[in-house]
């Protein structure tokens, strides 16, 4: 097994650690009345260690998602491994993070729902184009998408307004501001996820509909 292909199962099994860690960290708070057994404290700001811990693991875990593509593409290591379990990885990744947050009340529920359904929607023509022997790769605003998207994602392992005494992810609350400003990754990753999706559709467009 070449080294993109081992970057890419080690994303596969990071993925159901940053789960249960997250899973934890919110059981634990429910137990405790708002409060973790062990987190990192300054003034207002409490991060739970599980969290921190989960947090560390994603940004391994993205990291790999770009470094195993990259290698691939220099070495010349694209495998059929690599081309179906990649994917794979990314979107387990990606989705079972953006639904846990949004579980819990760290992201909108409506950024999680248009995040995901792009992704399905895109998925979709790809599929047909497949089936028709074309291949379209992803443009530049996808790709954009997906750094801000982890980018985004990656700071709310570290910075979200459970961990500033706050009881809620809007304006309101003396935290309120600060909230919208650590979304605003987030909110860049929703915009360019639906105008990539737009042009993703149009640029199919002339081969979904071919005769």
């Amino acid at each position: 097994m070449n080294w993109p292909n081992r970057l890419t199962l080690l994303r596969l099994i990071l993925v159901p650690v940053v789960i249960v860690l997250i899973l934890i960290s919110f059981y634990t708070e429910i137990q405790k009345g708002n409060q973790w057994k062990w987190e990192l404290t300054i003034d207002d700001y409490h991060l739970p260690i599980l969290f921190l811990a989960g947090g560390l693991i994603f940004v391994i875990a993205s990291l790999t998602d770009f470094l195993d593509g990259y290698l691939a593409r220099k070495n010349n290591q694209v495998t059929d491994f690599g081309k179906f379990f990649d994917p794979i990885a990314d979107k387990l990744l990606v989705n079972s993070t953006l639904i846990l947050f949004s579980a819990i009340g760290t992201l909108p529920v409506w950024i999680t729902i248009i995040l995901i359904l792009r992704d399905i929607f895109v998925d979709f023509i790809r599929m047909i184009l497949s089936k028709k022997g074309v291949t379209l790769a992803a443009g530049f605003f996808g790709k954009l998408k997906t750094v801000f998207q982890m980018f985004g994602l990656s700071i709310l392992f570290f910075i979200n307004f459970k961990f500033f005494n706050n009881d809620n992810n809007n304006l309101s609350g003396e935290y309120g501001l600060l909230n919208q400003f650590i979304l605003i990754p987030m909110y860049l990753a929703t915009i360019f996820s639906i105008y990539s999706g737009i042009v993703y559709f149009w640029k199919a467009k002339p081969t979904l509909f071919a005769k």
